[in-house]
């Protein structure tokens, strides 16, 4: 019986072919020990379902038929339609190509179909290192600014698949200029990486750490915490004494009393002499005084931050001739030497000046910005009176307060006269009585029988005097 049923299948595939499409076949990406799923499947009904490892191991896909222990299994819910496998811990063996082969029965024939996929089992580098000058380095003088500019390497060997990299200044952020160089593969199958980073110094910089960090999915919590994506370079920035960006003022020095002189400055490596160089011709060095014990300068004390140092002077007393002198603290160290001057004042700071003009000449308003100020004038009274005028227009018009005219009618005209003589030339004629207004009742017009004829002022008189008038 058992025959029969390999003949049938050997039958079965000799009569197969490569005909039935396989869909669904995604390649992954995981870490080792963790899980990982490859699924094909075809319209037609499976008959087998097979995964061909990338060592060239073959597993026949079923149902409750695990490999190795139950590290691979079968993934799915329906045989006839899905074609999957389940690797539940990941090892570096699965990395690479594997392919699905399908049987599926299409037609009544049994025909084949294949697809292949990738198991990328990330892998972080197994050496990370920086170059500089092409020699592997944990630390680079810079002597600043005559080679400001270095070229520093990141390379990140023996990961898979590609890395990324970013890069810190202390514990900042840092950006600069990079370049990525063309990957190398190795023979396992890794990649060597590197990016060059053109790192311009500064000499705030001194005693910071460049670091570059690799950003790879292969890196475990714990190799995290332990920063071993991380290295790092030691920067040894060196220059002269950082000149001021203006002479140094003091003011408020009382005469005949003590005062004390503070000036910092930063300097790397640390100042091999530092004098004062007076106004009047005397020099005094640190931890020494003058002749007269008038001025006495203490050692070079470090601060108040990190990479500088203050210098200290004493005057006891002030002298009226000291104000408005001006003097100099000299610092040299191995790579060159620096001045710094200084002002001394008897009274007190000047406040603060008034907000600069934008001109050219110090503050002086040009001819444009003072014959502005008047311009500025004549405008607004223009818009005044236009604005007048427009209200009594408006006013007028309406018939508003006193600019109301007289001898406009309900219908807002002037009466037919008045334009008449203002078009012929002539006078204009006597106004007319202003019409009463239109909510006012009137009492009705007596007829002609009751109306009482107007005498003249003549007949009036005529009648007092009873007829009885003389004729002239």
């Amino acid at each position: 019986m058992e025959i029969l049923h390999c003949a049938i299948l050997l039958a079965v595939l000799v009569q197969a072919q490569c005909e039935v499409a396989v869909e669904g076949f995604e390649s992954v990406e995981v870490r080792e020990g963790e899980e990982a799923i490859l699924s094909c499947t075809t319209p037609s009904d499976i008959l087998f379902c097979t995964f061909r490892s990338p060592t060239d191991e073959t597993f026949t896909m079923k149902s409750g038929l695990p490999y190795e222990e139950g590290r691979i299994v079968y993934h799915g819910e329906d045989e006839k339609r899905e074609c999957g496998m389940k690797i539940t811990d990941v090892k570096e063996k699965d990395n690479g190509e594997w392919k699905c082969l399908l049987t599926a029965l299409l037609d009544g024939q049994a025909k084949k179909g294949e697809k292949a996929a990738i198991i990328t089992v990330a892998k972080p580098p197994s050496d990370i290192h920086i170059e500089v000058d092409g020699e592997t380095t944990a630390a680079v003088i810079v002597n600043y600014p005559e080679n400001k500019e270095r070229k520093v390497k990141c390379v990140a060997a023996g990961g898979r698949p590609s890395a990324s990299f970013s890069w810190m200044l202390g514990e900042d952020q840092f950006s600069g200029p990079v370049e990525d160089l063309e990957n190398t593969v190795n023979e396992d199958g890794t990649l060597t990486q590197a990016q060059v980073l053109t790192y311009e110094s500064q000499p705030a910089h001194n005693g910071k750490q460049l670091t570059c960090i690799v950003n790879h999915r292969g890196y475990s919590e714990d190799q995290l915490s332990a920063q071993q994506n991380k290295v790092t370079l030691d920067l040894d920035v060196q220059f002269q004494p950082v000149a001021a960006d203006k002479p140094q003022e003091f003011y408020n020095l009382a005469i005949g009393k003590e005062h004390v002189i503070l000036m910092s400055f930063r300097a790397h490596p640390k100042p091999s002499e530092v004098h004062w160089a007076l106004s009047d011709g005397i020099e005094v060095a640190e931890g020494s005084e003058s002749m007269d014990t008038r001025f006495k300068a203490d050692i070079l004390a470090e601060g108040p931050s990190d990479g500088m140092y203050t210098a200290r002077l004493t005057m006891n007393p002030v002298k009226p001739e000291d104000a408005g002198t001006t003097s100099e603290l000299i610092v040299t160290n191995e790579l060159g030497t620096t001045k710094y001057p200084f002002t001394l004042s008897v009274g007190d700071k000047p406040a603060a000046a008034p907000a600069v003009s934008d001109s050219l000449d110090g503050g002086v308003p040009s001819p444009t910005e003072a014959g502005s100020g008047p311009v500025i004038a004549i405008v607004i009274v223009a818009i005044i009176i236009i604005v007048v005028i427009v209200v009594a227009v408006i006013a007028r018009s309406q018939g508003m307060l006193c600019f109301a005219d007289k001898n406009i009618g309900d219908d807002g005209e002037k009466s037919a006269a008045q334009f008449e003589a203002l078009e012929k030339g002539e006078a204009s004629p006597e106004k007319e009585p202003i019409k009463e207004p239109n909510n006012i009742k009137k009492e009705p017009e007596p007829t002609n029988e009751n109306v009482p004829i107007k005498e003249s002022v003549d007949e009036k008189e005529e009648k007092k005097s009873n007829g009885a008038h003389t004729p002239v």
